[in-house]
């Protein structure tokens, strides 16, 4: 399955190459409010000589000190794709001092998500004990936040025919998105519900219809829809919309034909805030471009609920002349309605050759942006002996790196980088100060 995924893929990128160049930028930057970046802190893992990438970072609801992350663990260097295990990450303090547990399951693609109770969800694709070239769907269960976890966890399919995890939590409800392979090579989007505790079951999918699809994170609105994204990287981005009464999915809703995900993976997040300006404003952001091409963070947002999405809005607004080298974009909107987008560039380095951390934000729901603020304090290059082809497989640190927003309405980022010589975790809050 692996093989006939990276060829799949290849294939992609090849294709994808010749659709880079854009339209012109549509976002006008403004001038940025008082923006505190806090310090970059290192989150130290016990397998300190081994490369931990594509990390994913979530916030209690309600507690704005209590954050939970998880990543990925590479054993081997040189097999990257097939020696990576788990390890989770829970600080108790606002993101000074994590302690890490570490899971004997090997596979791909960590996610986590919180409800306001604590009850905790986080997903895994791979096996216990040793990668075996096998991917079913593990689901970990926590009930206070990913500090203690119950054991085993619960293997919701056998079957190994799937990529990517993905999950989403309000209120007392998880929604969780896998992409499912079929017989023919053609894969589904496959939406999944889950009530507190009660284990999680499948509720519906989008056929590949003979094409493989991609996917990012569901969302869920203030009333319980679902908007679950789907995209074809050659034609489209559309969402549906799940109506949990009826247990029916929308047709589709077009969000873009200039779909990414070779540049990392897509992501959606919506404002849900209950004094937000912008309530249920869902906002779907990628990277553009493949292989050296690279053809910046593009955003799209919705004002009515994902049946209707305003045009392309690029948001790396630099202005500095040097090309764009933007990839692994994230997204997230904090109790003020403010939507914050992370990404990794090289527009520190003249030689763009070292990579580090942006961050920008719209206080007018995602219409303007403030210029990008680096928030790394070191660049590093991801090519190093340490890395081995890690650098190869992840040059950014992952497919995917995070974002949330606390209950205090900072923001936290999470990412790996190779500023020590290997790829290790580092955190960094950033606060936003109102005009005045």
């Amino acid at each position: 399955m692996i093989v006939f995924q990276q060829l799949m893929f290849l294939s992609i990128l090849l294709l994808v190459d010749c659709q880079v160049q854009r339209q012109a930028p549509v976002a006008v930057p403004v001038q940025s409010t008082r923006l505190t970046i806090g310090p970059n802190i290192k989150i130290s893992s016990k397998f300190a000589t081994f490369p931990l990438v594509e990390p994913h970072l979530s916030a209690h609801p309600s507690d704005r000190q209590q954050l939970l992350a998880a990543a990925m663990v590479v054993t081997d260097v040189n097999q990257p794709y097939q020696s990576c295990r788990l390890s989770s990450f829970y600080s108790s303090d606002g993101g000074q001092n994590w302690a890490e547990t570490a899971h004997d399951y090997w596979g791909y693609d960590p996610w986590t998500a919180i409800l306001e109770n604590g009850q905790t969800a986080m997903s895994w694709l791979g096996t216990p004990s040793s990668f075996q070239h096998q991917f079913p769907i593990q689901f970990f269960s926590s009930a206070d936040g990913g500090q203690h976890w119950a054991a085993p966890p619960k293997t919701f399919s056998s079957a190994h025919g799937h990529d990517g995890t993905k999950i989403a939590a309000l209120g007392k409800d998880f929604y969780f998105t896998v992409v499912r392979f079929n017989g023919d090579g053609s894969a589904d989007v496959v939406l999944y519900h889950r009530h507190g505790d009660a284990p999680f079951r499948e509720v519906a999918h989008i056929p590949g219809q003979g094409v493989r699809l991609n996917f990012c994170e569901p969302a869920i609105l203030s009333d319980g829809t679902v908007i679950v994204p789907a995209s074809h990287f050659l034609q489209k981005i559309w969402v549906q919309r799940f109506d949990p009464k009826t247990q029916r999915l929308s047709e589709k809703h077009i969000v873009s034909i200039q779909p990414g995900g070779a540049k990392g993976y897509m992501r959606l997040a919506a404002d849900t805030q209950r004094d937000s300006p912008f309530r249920d404003r869902l906002y779907f952001v990628r990277a553009l471009g493949s292989r050296a091409n690279f053809g910046g963070i593009w955003l799209n947002y919705s004002a009515d609920g994902g049946r209707s999405w305003q045009k392309d809005i690029r948001v790396d607004q630099f202005g500095n002349n040097l090309p764009s080298k933007a990839q692994t974009p994230s997204v997230a909107v904090n109790k003020a309605g403010v939507v914050g987008i992370s990404w990794v560039d090289s527009q520190h380095d003249p030689e763009q050759q070292k990579n580090d951390v942006y961050f920008t934000y719209s206080e007018d729901g995602g219409q303007h942006f403030h210029p990008p603020v680096r928030i790394t304090s070191v660049s590093s290059d991801p090519r190093t002996a340490a890395n081995g082809d890690v650098a190869n497989k992840f040059p950014g640190g992952g497919h995917y790196l995070g974002l949330t927003a606390r209950a205090d309405g900072h923001f936290q980022l999470i990412w790996s980088d190779s500023r020590s010589g290997h790829f290790e975790l580092q955190t960094c809050e950033v606060s936003i100060h109102s005009k005045g």
